[in-house]
């Protein structure tokens, strides 16, 4: 299982969140259970899904929310048009687990659609126009920016997986502990 988690990067500490710390600490998220989720999602790919997004932890930490989810997404050959998604209110962090593949971030939407996600709160989603394309390999960060629409250009790999985490200053992500 190690192949998904170099050097045990992901002992995940959310400081601060008053009702789940042990004695005052912080919150953990242990290297076996991101594996599992990492594994989960996988399975979720090999049953025919395009895309897996599981939800690890959502916690109101006092000011804000934080997340963190396991993603992974099945190849995708270069598109004519590239969709993508918009957070107007989380600013996330891609961490790359495994899998190599084209981001496109920035840009504007074409015929944009928006929505109120229970997990996530509002999104944006549509047809991206312009947008920068950057290339993420295992160990890449992508930080993301609240309201910046991106999406994939392209995953070169049978599955690309990533862990996202999410700061939330305007509390609109659901609360999940388990």
């Amino acid at each position: 299982m190690d192949r998904f988690i170099p050097c045990g990067l992901v002992l995940v500490l959310l400081a601060g969140a008053p009702a789940l710390a042990q004695e005052g600490g912080s919150t953990i998220i242990p290297k076996r259970e991101v594996n599992e989720v990492l594994l989960r999602g996988l399975d979720n790919l090999a049953s025919g899904g395009a895309v897996s997004d599981i939800v690890v932890r959502h916690l109101d930490v006092g000011d804000e929310n934080m997340g963190v989810s396991v993603v992974q997404r099945s190849k995708v050959e270069v598109r004519d048009n590239i969709t993508g998604i918009a957070h107007p209110d989380l600013d996330e962090i891609y961490y790359i687990v495994s899998g190599t593949g084209t981001m496109v971030t920035g840009g504007e939407f074409v015929d944009k659609q928006s929505n109120v996600s229970r997990l996530l709160g509002p999104m944006d989603r549509g047809e991206l126009r312009g947008g920068v394309l950057q290339f993420v390999e295992p160990g890449d960060i992508a930080i993301i920016p609240k309201g910046m629409p991106h999406g994939w250009h392209k995953i070169d790999t049978d599955a690309i997986s990533y862990i996202i985490f999410r700061g939330d200053p305007n509390k609109v992500m659901d609360v999940k502990v388990h």
